[in-house]
Protein backbone atom coordinates (compact mmCIF):
# COMPACT_ATOMS: atom_id res chain seq x y z
CA UNK A 1 0.00 0.00 0.00
CA UNK A 2 1.25 3.56 -0.99
CA UNK A 3 0.69 6.10 1.60
CA UNK A 4 -1.28 8.27 1.40
CA UNK A 5 -4.44 5.61 0.14
CA UNK A 6 -6.91 7.06 2.40
CA UNK A 7 -7.48 10.38 4.31
CA UNK A 8 -10.34 10.30 7.43
CA UNK A 9 -11.70 12.35 9.91
CA UNK A 10 -14.11 12.40 12.42
CA UNK A 11 -16.26 15.40 13.48
CA UNK A 12 -19.05 14.22 15.98
CA UNK A 13 -21.34 11.09 16.67
CA UNK A 14 -21.21 9.17 13.74
CA UNK A 15 -19.96 12.10 11.41
CA UNK A 16 -17.23 10.92 9.21
CA UNK A 17 -15.40 12.10 6.31
CA UNK A 18 -13.43 10.47 3.62
CA UNK A 19 -11.33 11.64 0.82
CA UNK A 20 -10.25 8.96 -2.05
CA UNK A 21 -7.11 8.89 -4.17
CA UNK A 22 -9.24 10.12 -6.67
CA UNK A 23 -10.13 13.46 -4.70
CA UNK A 24 -13.48 12.17 -4.27
CA UNK A 25 -15.18 13.02 -0.85
CA UNK A 26 -18.05 11.06 1.30
CA UNK A 27 -19.49 12.39 3.99
CA UNK A 28 -21.50 10.11 6.44
CA UNK A 29 -24.09 10.67 8.18
CA UNK A 30 -23.92 14.92 8.06
CA UNK A 31 -24.66 16.41 11.30
CA UNK A 32 -22.51 19.67 11.23
CA UNK A 33 -25.18 22.17 13.33
CA UNK A 34 -24.55 25.41 13.43
CA UNK A 35 -24.04 27.80 16.62
CA UNK A 36 -27.65 28.73 17.83
CA UNK A 37 -29.56 25.61 15.96
CA UNK A 38 -31.47 23.10 18.10
CA UNK A 39 -28.79 20.70 17.75
CA UNK A 40 -26.12 22.75 18.68
CA UNK A 41 -25.92 21.82 22.64
CA UNK A 42 -25.86 18.29 21.84
CA UNK A 43 -23.82 17.85 19.05
CA UNK A 44 -21.57 20.94 17.80
CA UNK A 45 -18.30 20.26 16.90
CA UNK A 46 -17.34 23.55 16.11
CA UNK A 47 -17.69 22.70 12.20
CA UNK A 48 -20.78 23.16 9.54
CA UNK A 49 -21.47 22.28 6.15
CA UNK A 50 -19.13 25.71 5.47
CA UNK A 51 -15.97 23.19 6.46
CA UNK A 52 -16.80 20.71 3.07
CA UNK A 53 -14.98 21.73 0.69
CA UNK A 54 -16.34 18.78 -1.71
CA UNK A 55 -18.87 16.17 -1.27
CA UNK A 56 -19.43 13.92 -4.05
CA UNK A 57 -21.20 10.72 -1.88
CA UNK A 58 -23.37 10.84 1.14
CA UNK A 59 -24.02 7.82 3.16
CA UNK A 60 -26.76 7.54 5.62
CA UNK A 61 -26.54 4.69 8.29
CA UNK A 62 -30.36 5.53 9.81
CA UNK A 63 -32.47 8.44 9.38
CA UNK A 64 -32.82 9.83 13.38
CA UNK A 65 -32.08 13.24 13.73
CA UNK A 66 -29.40 13.42 14.89
CA UNK A 67 -27.58 11.64 11.71
CA UNK A 68 -29.54 13.79 9.07
CA UNK A 69 -29.63 17.18 10.26
CA UNK A 70 -27.59 18.79 7.53
CA UNK A 71 -28.53 16.34 5.15
CA UNK A 72 -31.26 18.98 2.68
CA UNK A 73 -28.21 21.72 3.15
CA UNK A 74 -25.50 19.34 1.61
CA UNK A 75 -27.77 18.12 -1.21
CA UNK A 76 -28.57 21.65 -2.06
CA UNK A 77 -24.56 22.51 -1.95
CA UNK A 78 -22.91 19.84 -3.42
CA UNK A 79 -25.55 17.77 -4.73
CA UNK A 80 -24.24 14.44 -3.75
CA UNK A 81 -25.34 10.92 -4.38
CA UNK A 82 -26.91 9.73 -1.66
CA UNK A 83 -26.73 6.10 -0.56
CA UNK A 84 -29.37 4.81 2.04
CA UNK A 85 -31.18 1.67 2.83
CA UNK A 86 -34.43 1.41 0.46
CA UNK A 87 -36.81 1.68 3.51
CA UNK A 88 -35.54 4.65 4.18
CA UNK A 89 -35.55 6.46 0.87
CA UNK A 90 -39.42 7.74 0.97
CA UNK A 91 -39.67 8.82 4.89
CA UNK A 92 -36.44 10.43 4.75
CA UNK A 93 -37.86 12.43 1.17
CA UNK A 94 -41.15 13.19 3.01
CA UNK A 95 -39.18 14.15 5.82
CA UNK A 96 -36.76 16.79 4.99
CA UNK A 97 -38.29 17.36 0.99
CA UNK A 98 -35.11 16.19 -0.62
CA UNK A 99 -34.61 15.75 -4.63
CA UNK A 100 -34.63 11.73 -4.68
CA UNK A 101 -33.29 11.78 -8.26
CA UNK A 102 -29.48 11.23 -7.03
CA UNK A 103 -30.54 8.98 -3.99
CA UNK A 104 -29.46 5.17 -4.36
CA UNK A 105 -31.38 2.99 -2.83
CA UNK A 106 -29.26 0.31 -1.28
CA UNK A 107 -30.02 -3.41 -0.95
CA UNK A 108 -28.56 -4.96 2.15
CA UNK A 109 -25.57 -7.89 0.98
CA UNK A 110 -25.37 -6.36 -2.98
CA UNK A 111 -22.13 -5.30 -3.53
CA UNK A 112 -21.59 -1.82 -5.46
CA UNK A 113 -18.84 -0.93 -7.44
CA UNK A 114 -18.74 2.78 -8.08
CA UNK A 115 -15.26 2.74 -10.07
CA UNK A 116 -13.30 4.90 -7.09
CA UNK A 117 -14.65 2.53 -4.73
CA UNK A 118 -16.75 -0.47 -3.66
CA UNK A 119 -19.21 -1.04 -1.19
CA UNK A 120 -21.44 -3.14 0.67
CA UNK A 121 -24.52 -2.65 3.20
CA UNK A 122 -25.26 -4.82 5.63
CA UNK A 123 -28.31 -5.03 7.50
CA UNK A 124 -27.72 -3.52 11.66
CA UNK A 125 -29.92 -2.97 14.54
CA UNK A 126 -29.13 0.83 16.25
CA UNK A 127 -31.58 0.51 19.11
CA UNK A 128 -31.95 -2.29 21.74
CA UNK A 129 -35.91 -1.59 22.11
CA UNK A 130 -36.84 -2.52 18.28
CA UNK A 131 -38.39 -5.59 18.66
CA UNK A 132 -39.67 -5.53 22.04
CA UNK A 133 -42.09 -2.65 21.19
CA UNK A 134 -45.05 -1.97 18.66
CA UNK A 135 -44.66 0.55 16.04
CA UNK A 136 -47.31 2.82 17.95
CA UNK A 137 -45.07 3.06 20.70
CA UNK A 138 -42.56 4.03 18.62
CA UNK A 139 -43.93 6.47 17.32
CA UNK A 140 -45.23 7.64 21.19
CA UNK A 141 -41.50 7.49 21.64
CA UNK A 142 -40.66 10.19 19.24
CA UNK A 143 -44.24 12.41 19.51
CA UNK A 144 -42.66 13.84 23.12
CA UNK A 145 -39.34 14.63 21.22
CA UNK A 146 -40.30 16.31 17.95
CA UNK A 147 -43.91 17.72 19.36
CA UNK A 148 -45.49 16.13 16.74
CA UNK A 149 -48.77 13.91 17.07
CA UNK A 150 -49.62 11.18 15.11
CA UNK A 151 -47.54 9.65 11.63
CA UNK A 152 -46.54 12.45 11.16
CA UNK A 153 -43.40 12.95 8.31
CA UNK A 154 -40.69 13.71 11.35
CA UNK A 155 -42.27 10.98 13.51
CA UNK A 156 -42.23 8.38 10.49
CA UNK A 157 -38.71 9.32 9.83
CA UNK A 158 -37.83 9.00 13.58
CA UNK A 159 -39.38 5.28 13.34
CA UNK A 160 -37.97 3.57 10.38
CA UNK A 161 -34.50 5.30 11.48
CA UNK A 162 -35.19 3.49 14.59
CA UNK A 163 -35.91 -0.05 12.64
CA UNK A 164 -33.49 0.30 9.43
CA UNK A 165 -29.60 0.64 10.00
CA UNK A 166 -27.16 0.42 7.76
CA UNK A 167 -23.27 -0.89 8.57
CA UNK A 168 -20.97 -1.18 5.21
CA UNK A 169 -17.86 -2.04 4.39
CA UNK A 170 -15.62 0.40 1.79
CA UNK A 171 -12.98 -0.79 -0.21
CA UNK A 172 -10.42 1.17 -2.05
CA UNK A 173 -8.52 0.27 -5.02
CA UNK A 174 -4.26 -0.57 -3.27
CA UNK A 175 -5.85 -2.62 -0.63
CA UNK A 176 -7.66 -0.33 2.64
CA UNK A 177 -10.38 -1.98 3.64
CA UNK A 178 -12.75 0.41 6.31
CA UNK A 179 -15.58 -1.66 8.33
CA UNK A 180 -17.98 0.63 9.73
CA UNK A 181 -20.36 -0.95 12.45
CA UNK A 182 -22.66 1.20 14.80
CA UNK A 183 -25.63 0.31 16.70
CA UNK A 184 -25.53 -2.77 18.40
CA UNK A 185 -23.11 -5.50 18.27
CA UNK A 186 -25.60 -8.58 17.73
CA UNK A 187 -25.47 -11.57 16.08
CA UNK A 188 -26.75 -10.25 12.93
CA UNK A 189 -23.73 -8.38 12.63
CA UNK A 190 -21.26 -10.66 14.30
CA UNK A 191 -21.15 -12.98 11.35
CA UNK A 192 -21.43 -10.02 8.46
CA UNK A 193 -18.23 -9.06 9.45
CA UNK A 194 -16.81 -11.95 11.20
CA UNK A 195 -12.85 -12.69 10.14
CA UNK A 196 -13.72 -9.49 7.13
CA UNK A 197 -9.94 -8.63 7.71
CA UNK A 198 -10.36 -4.99 7.28
CA UNK A 199 -7.32 -2.37 7.54
CA UNK A 200 -9.76 0.20 9.61
CA UNK A 201 -12.54 -0.51 12.15
CA UNK A 202 -15.22 2.59 12.71
CA UNK A 203 -17.60 2.08 15.54
CA UNK A 204 -19.62 4.44 17.22
CA UNK A 205 -20.48 3.89 20.63
CA UNK A 206 -22.60 5.14 23.57
CA UNK A 207 -21.17 6.19 26.62
CA UNK A 208 -19.29 2.67 27.94
CA UNK A 209 -19.05 5.13 31.27
CA UNK A 210 -23.21 4.86 31.15
CA UNK A 211 -23.12 0.96 29.65
CA UNK A 212 -20.30 -1.13 30.83
CA UNK A 213 -21.35 -4.29 28.78
CA UNK A 214 -20.10 -2.02 25.56
CA UNK A 215 -16.51 -2.32 26.29
CA UNK A 216 -16.48 -5.94 26.01
CA UNK A 217 -18.67 -5.62 23.13
CA UNK A 218 -15.86 -3.65 21.31
CA UNK A 219 -13.11 -6.17 22.54
CA UNK A 220 -15.05 -8.39 21.06
CA UNK A 221 -16.05 -6.70 17.89
CA UNK A 222 -11.85 -5.98 16.98
CA UNK A 223 -11.01 -9.28 17.65
CA UNK A 224 -13.87 -10.98 15.39
CA UNK A 225 -13.36 -8.83 12.57
CA UNK A 226 -9.66 -9.30 12.46
CA UNK A 227 -8.97 -6.07 12.14
CA UNK A 228 -5.27 -5.42 11.04
CA UNK A 229 -4.78 -1.18 12.17
CA UNK A 230 -6.74 0.65 14.18
CA UNK A 231 -10.26 0.69 15.30
CA UNK A 232 -12.02 4.26 15.64
CA UNK A 233 -13.82 4.69 18.86
CA UNK A 234 -16.52 7.40 18.13
CA UNK A 235 -19.11 7.92 20.92
CA UNK A 236 -22.51 9.06 20.15
CA UNK A 237 -22.05 11.32 23.44
CA UNK A 238 -19.50 12.69 24.91
CA UNK A 239 -17.50 9.75 27.08
CA UNK A 240 -16.41 10.53 30.40
CA UNK A 241 -12.66 9.23 29.97
CA UNK A 242 -11.84 8.41 26.78
CA UNK A 243 -8.40 7.94 26.63
CA UNK A 244 -8.68 5.90 29.78
CA UNK A 245 -10.98 3.56 28.11
CA UNK A 246 -9.10 3.13 24.64
CA UNK A 247 -5.50 2.74 27.07
CA UNK A 248 -7.78 -0.47 28.89
CA UNK A 249 -9.05 -1.83 25.46
CA UNK A 250 -4.88 -1.56 23.97
CA UNK A 251 -4.07 -3.41 27.43
CA UNK A 252 -6.69 -5.86 26.67
CA UNK A 253 -6.59 -6.17 23.01
CA UNK A 254 -2.63 -6.60 23.29
CA UNK A 255 -3.21 -9.97 25.92
CA UNK A 256 -5.44 -11.51 23.48
CA UNK A 257 -2.79 -10.61 20.87
CA UNK A 258 -5.05 -8.81 18.73
CA UNK A 259 -2.68 -6.79 16.71
CA UNK A 260 -5.32 -3.71 16.29
CA UNK A 261 -4.79 -0.49 18.35
CA UNK A 262 -8.10 1.31 19.55
CA UNK A 263 -8.56 5.12 19.31
CA UNK A 264 -9.97 8.21 19.97
CA UNK A 265 -9.65 10.60 17.28
CA UNK A 266 -9.73 14.21 17.69
CA UNK A 267 -12.78 15.63 15.79
CA UNK A 268 -11.84 17.59 12.85
CA UNK A 269 -8.11 16.50 12.04
CA UNK A 270 -7.53 14.50 9.18
CA UNK A 271 -6.29 11.57 9.56
CA UNK A 272 -4.11 9.80 6.80
CA UNK A 273 -4.04 6.27 6.08
CA UNK A 274 -1.70 4.15 4.03
CA UNK A 275 0.50 1.41 4.71
CA UNK A 276 0.58 3.33 8.34
CA UNK A 277 -1.38 5.71 10.20
CA UNK A 278 -0.37 9.42 10.34
CA UNK A 279 -1.80 12.52 11.94
CA UNK A 280 -1.79 15.67 10.25
CA UNK A 281 -0.76 18.54 11.61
Amino acid sequence: MKNTILKYRWFVENCHEFVLPTGEHILVDPMLPREGSRMYKGFGSGYTVDDIERCDYVFITHIHGDHIDQLKEVQEKFNPYILINQNNIIPLARALDLNVRKMIPLVDYQTYDLGSFRFTPYPGTHVKTIGEQTLSQTYAMFEKMTGEVGATPGNEAQAFGSCFNTNFMLEIPGGIRTAFIQGQYTDLTKYAFMHSRPNLLIRQLSRIDLYPEIYDELLDCVKDTQTGMMAFMCHHHKEKDPQKTSADMNRDLGEMNVPATVFVPEKGRWINVGSFIEFAE
